[in-house]
């Protein structure tokens, strides 16, 4: 059985990164996972000058724990978009008897705040230095809203869709593999294949359940309307809805696709639609924009012809 050690990168007591982690031993009891402290291994911040004096004691005895694990679970909370001090720190002087530290083995990165994104950017920068330790990452997993999906007094999550979340990033991280995922530009031009074979279904299963999208203006609308904002996947079928009501599409041409950042996709492409109103075409050339999250779309922004779409309107 493997080894799992378990820690935060948090000093206070009361980390609710701890209470995460914490549930994740409860939870896992055929599990040999042990949980260390990382205040207990009390140092000064790094400096090249205190180094002079040797690498201190407590330092020392965490690399040998290292060096016996088999697998690490490093749950880290987000200070400023980035991790903290107290992590880094800690980080820096282990880095000092070895940079490749984690020695090849696999890792899972957890994160939690009050916050519905859990933490989650910062484990973004996170997933690269583990590589420069020496560590596989396998998976992240980060608990959005707190307060409202975990059990203080049981400590447990609450949340099932959570729930199977985690599941996936432990079996990833036991099994020592990094799950296999989409890449961005793949989950938009599935979302493309879906909406030219008119497979709504899946157009629909495309989009994160917290999406956010905005066609043509980034303001407020009327249900039937179909310019402006639509909050999450329940709005996405709306936003659906009103393309097939308003449209029958002859034709729609995606003509460039790729990626434009760590989680931004950009495509564009011309279409024509009939207007059933008034049987007129409205051709337009496009553009879209899609930010990825966990293999969905989870901020959508497309951009069409406003005047040619207001001519093809006119009776």
């Amino acid at each position: 059985m493997k080894k799992i050690l378990a820690f935060t990168g948090s000093n206070n007591p009361n980390s609710i990164n701890g209470k995460l982690v914490q549930s994740i031993i409860s939870k896992y009891p055929d599990q040999s996972i042990e949980f260390i402290d990382l205040k207990r291994f009390d140092v000064p911040i790094y400096s090249q000058e205190i180094e002079q004096n040797g690498i201190p004691k407590p330092i020392k005895k965490l690399f040998q724990l290292f060096t016996k694990a088999d697998a690490f679970i490093i749950a880290s909370p987000e200070h400023n978009g980035l991790p903290s001090a107290f992590l880094k720190n800690t980080i820096d002087w282990l880095s000092r008897i070895n940079q490749k530290f984690i020695d090849g083995k696999p890792v899972l990165l957890l994160s939690t705040s009050p916050g519905p994104m859990g933490g989650k950017t910062h484990l973004q920068i996170l997933e690269k230095l583990v590589l420069q330790w020496g560590g596989l990452f396998v998976e992240q997993y980060s608990l959005g809203s707190f307060d409202q999906n975990f059990d203080k007094i049981s400590l447990v999550i609450t949340s099932q869709q959570e729930n199977i979340k985690l599941e996936k990033a432990m079996q990833a991280l036991i099994n020592g593999q990094p799950i296999q995922k989409k890449q961005n530009v793949e989950v938009v031009q599935d979302y493309f294949n879906s909406f030219q074979n008119g497979n709504k279904e899946q157009v629909l299963n495309s989009f994160h359940p917290d999406c956010y999208i905005v066609s043509v203006k980034e303001e407020e609308r009327p249900k039937e309307q179909l310019h402006g904002i639509y909050r999450t996947k329940d709005e996405a079928k709306q936003f659906l809805n009103n393309i097939t009501s308003l449209f029958n599409t002859k034709d729609f041409t995606l003509k460039h696709i790729s990626s434009a950042g760590d989680n931004l996709v950009m495509a564009n492409g011309t279409f024509s639609h009939e207007v059933k109103a008034t049987g007129k075409l409205f051709n337009s050339a496009w553009v879209q924009l899609c930010i990825i999250e966990d293999e969905k779309i989870k901020e959508y922004r497309f951009y069409e012809d406003s005047a040619a779409f207001v001519e093809a309107f006119k009776q």
